[in-house]
């Protein structure tokens, strides 16, 4: 798929020659310098057009930097060849970004190989010195503002061993995204992006003074869409960065005009500069605003599988993960999904999908969350990837909620507990008909089985206005809120036996009765889908007084007296204060907690 010359879709770039001597030491340290925001470093190399062939600065140039901190932790940090260093496509601009994640003094230095196809080669020897190799340099970092937006205040979104992940320098996380839509970059307002249906209208409206824009109005739609969203407290958005050969065929990082439905004979081996650097913002935008990364690499579809070589692990892929790891890589919180339904269609075989893995971890210098989204069974599909340390995070698509607790199980016996993602699920869709089915059979159940949650809207890539789904943020919020304000919830675990004579409630997919999560001896929390019978909680395990409040799941609100009870026995729930045929939450805590 590489060709001896690029068709760009503004017109014809002329090819620049690159050699050795076209050098200068000269190199620039920007940003904040504050604790988790990005620090810049510009170098001034070899002089260069994103279309050059011979040598192909993406490809042919490998620019890395060795950071240490004052601890002494190191850091290898993959760079870029960023043009003009302003989106524009002729340059010779060589740019590192990193995420500090220590107040103090930092050292770094350089190392920049050219030779064919350096840029993928893993060993550092590979190719020959050139340019600014060996450049040195250090800076002073300081301490975080205590305003700092969101993920900039509380740091890397890391796996720390348990069944959730957690900020360096914040809480314990708990996702509430959307899926929807996954072509979320097919936006009108980016550049050389052609069948973009996404304008996002009517979010233009929650686009505030002082946000990001471009181009007079262009970046309105898509910034005040992540407003909204992150003002409904969803914490989570999911999208491709490449679906050629998919369903929507609109989306890519390359540049040029590649066949939208795949082909073997499109470029994949040079970057769209001025696409990237808006992405950028958008990208940036979102961990202002609270909103994990969820970066999807690859969809279901065949030629989509198939356009990055053939659906092997060789130069095409490495490439589009380096590149997207080296410029978007030092954003705090995102995670990398390594293929939608991998096992579909075109069926990536596990050991290639273990491969891919691989390859993001030994160029990731953050270790950011991996994972890989099925179809069909999940004891088949995730199999393989049981107790594998690559896959930190599970992207279950099923409609069973046992899948919850049994996978968490498992995985622990394993001797490595994987967080559990229950991502793009419904078979019914996110239809706003259904939201308050979906809230009792699915939402509260998979938060209280200990899984997290990203929803499918039933408009699919048609998305355009996420106020269609008020509700289900509404109801989402008040979930997270809960195990956020009320619940140890990263200590907790599902304990369903200890309820019987309850309720069911019969939804599309589930027959879902009363929830139990707890941390023994402090914390219960019992959901009910119905409330007629509320059934009896075994506390004989337990002694003392613990308190009892009736939480509204539709409201948000603490309803009715608070009352006292004595542990040691069967525990009686009785009724809740109104609306028994509704669903509610019990919690029961120590006094004190």
């Amino acid at each position: 798929m590489r060709l001896s010359k690029i068709a760009y879709g503004l017109g014809i770039f002329a090819i620049f020659a690159t050699s050795s001597c076209a050098t200068s030491m000269e190199h620039s340290v920007s940003g904040s310098l504050t604790k988790w925001s990005p620090v810049t470093i510009d170098f001034h190399g070899p002089l260069a057009s994103a279309s050059s062939i011979e040598p192909n600065p993406f490809l042919d140039y490998r620019l890395q930097v060795e950071f240490t901190g004052p601890g002494g932790a190191q850091y290898n940090v993959p760079g870029y060849f960023d043009g003009d260093g302003q989106g524009g496509l002729n340059g010779n601009t060589w740019r590192v970004m990193f995420s500090p994640d220590e107040v103090g003094h930092w050292t770094y230095r350089v190392s920049f190989r050219s030779g064919d196809d350096v840029a993928v080669a893993l060993d550092p020897d590979a190719g020959e010195l050139a340019a600014f190799d060996g450049a040195t340099g250090s800076f002073e970092i300081v301490p975080q503002p205590e305003d700092a937006p969101a993920f900039y205040r509380w740091g890397r979104l890391e796996y720390v061993g348990g069944f959730y992940l957690k900020f360096r320098d914040g809480n314990y996380w708990l996702k509430g995204g959307t899926d929807s839509p996954e072509d979320f970059l097919a936006y009108n307002g980016f550049v050389n992006t052609p069948r973009r249906p996404h304008r996002y209208d009517l979010h233009i409206a929650d686009w505030q003074d002082g946000d990001p824009d471009w181009g007079d109005g262009h970046g309105k739609g898509i910034i005040g869409a992540l407003n909204y969203l992150a003002s409904m407290q969803v914490n989570s958005i999911y999208f491709l960065p490449m679906n050629i050969g998919g369903d929507g065929k609109n989306v890519w990082p390359f540049l040029g005009e590649p066949d939208a439905g795949g082909s073997p004979d499109n470029d994949n081996v040079h970057y769209d500069l001025a696409k990237l650097r808006q992405w950028g913002i958008v990208f940036d935008h979102a961990q202002r605003k609270g909103l994990m990364l969820h970066f999807v690499l690859n969809e279901a579809e065949e030629p989509n599988k198939r356009e990055l070589d053939d659906g092997a692990l060789g130069v095409e892929r490495k490439l589009y993960y380096r590149e997207l790891i080296a410029r978007f890589g030092h954003f705090p919180a995102l995670q990398w999904n390594l293929c939608e339904e991998y096992n579909l269609r075109y069926r990536f075989d596990p050991e290639v999908v273990k491969s891919f893995a691989q390859y993001i971890r030994d160029v990731d210098p953050y270790d950011h969350p991996v994972t890989v989204h099925h179809a069909g069974k999940w004891q088949e599909a995730w199999g393989p990837f049981l107790g594998d340390d690559r896959f930190q995070v599970t992207s279950f698509q099923v409609n069973e909620l046992d899948v919850v607790e049994a996978w968490r199980q498992q995985s622990r016996d394993a001797g490595f507990p994987q967080v559990i993602g229950m991502d793009e699920f419904f078979p019914d869709k996110t239809h706003p008909d259904n939201i308050e089915r979906h809230r009792k059979e699915y939402l509260w159940p998979i938060y209280f089985s200990g899984g997290n949650v990203e929803f499918i809207l039933d408009d699919l890539l048609k998305t355009e206005d996420f106020r269609r789904y008020e509700a289900l943020w509404h109801y989402m919020a008040i979930a997270r809120d809960f195990m956020e304000a009320h619940l140890p919830f990263w200590e907790m675990e599902p304990r369903d036996d200890l309820l019987t004579g309850e309720s069911e409630f019969t939804g599309e997919n589930n027959v879902v009765q009363g929830q139990v999560f707890a941390k023994e001896g402090d914390v219960y929390a019992v959901y009910l889908p119905v409330a007629t019978q509320t059934g009896t909680l075994d506390l004989t395990a337990e002694s003392g007084e613990r308190g009892a409040r009736w939480f509204n799941p539709r409201t948000g609100e603490f309803e009715g007296d608070a009352t006292i009870l004595q542990a040691g026995g069967q525990y009686p729930l009785g009724p809740p204060p109104r609306e028994e045929s509704e669903d509610w939450v019990l919690l029961i805590t120590r006094p004190g907690l």
